[in-house]
């Protein structure tokens, strides 16, 4: 068996480090981060085109008490049916408390229900219920 010197595998393993170094990063950091360990050709390209913008789409917690909201400007409600406590958005992420009936509400997808879910939206903190369509 023979060694040999393998550049390609040490510049795999340099990028690979960078990589993984930016999945920590900031995007401005990673970005400065992947251009100093670029290959010539490479950093040669303009910055915007060199490393995709990182958009932070945080997804949120399921399972257990943890969901999210199905759908966008979804009223939340003092009681089930009640009087309006604030609105909710897909994304916000949901704590569930409980379940109760309430007025029937008729789904975007064609059934109905008169399950009503006490909630709390994690980004606004507001507590209140919303229809189980939109959960």
């Amino acid at each position: 068996m023979t060694k040999r010197k393998t550049s390609g595998l040490k510049l795999a393993a340099v990028l690979g480090a960078t990589l993984l170094a930016s999945a920590f990063a900031s995007p401005s950091a990673s970005a400065t981060a992947s251009a100093a360990s670029s290959p010539p050709a490479i950093s040669a390209l303009p910055a915007a085109s060199a490393a995709p913008s990182a958009v932070a789409v945080r997804a949120c917690e399921t399972g257990g008490p943890h969901t999210d909201f199905k759908g966008t400007n979804i009223n939340m409600r003092s009681t089930p049916g009640g009087n309006h406590v604030g609105t909710a958005n897909q994304g916000d992420c949901a704590y569930w408390y409980q379940t109760d009936s309430g007025p029937r509400v008729q789904c975007p997808n064609g059934t109905s229900t008169t399950a009503w879910q006490l909630v709390q939206n994690k980004r606004t903190g507001v507590v209140g219920y919303v229809s189980a369509c939109y959960l």
